[in-house]
C-alpha cells in the first residue's frame, strides 16, 4: 500500500464515518455504496454528496476504484 492510498483510504472511511456512524445497520446492512452486476460501483446519495465538494472532489475517482476493498 502506497502512503498516497493509505491517506486516501483515511480521507474516505472519515467522511463515511461521519456520514453513516450514528446508523445502527451501518456496516452490516447500510453501506455506503452498492455494486452493480456489472461490477460498477454506485456511491450513495450522501457520500456523493461530500465527495462533490471542493475540499474531497480528488476522492471521487479514487472512493470509485477502491471503496469495494475496503469493506471486504
Amino acid at each position: 500500500m502506497t502512503e498516497e492510498h493509505a491517506e486516501n483510504a483515511i480521507r474516505l472511511l472519515d467522511i463515511v464515518h461521519d456520514l453513516y456512524g450514528n446508523d445502527k445497520q451501518y456496516p452490516y446492512e447500510n453501506l455506503p455504496f452498492l455494486v452493480k452486476s456489472d461490477g460498477g460501483v454506485v456511491l450513495s446519495d450522501g457520500l456523493m454528496a461530500e465527495l462533490s465538494k471542493d475540499e474531497n472532489s480528488d476522492l471521487m475517482d479514487w472512493a470509485h476504484e477502491n471503496i469495494v476493498g475496503l469493506f471486504e
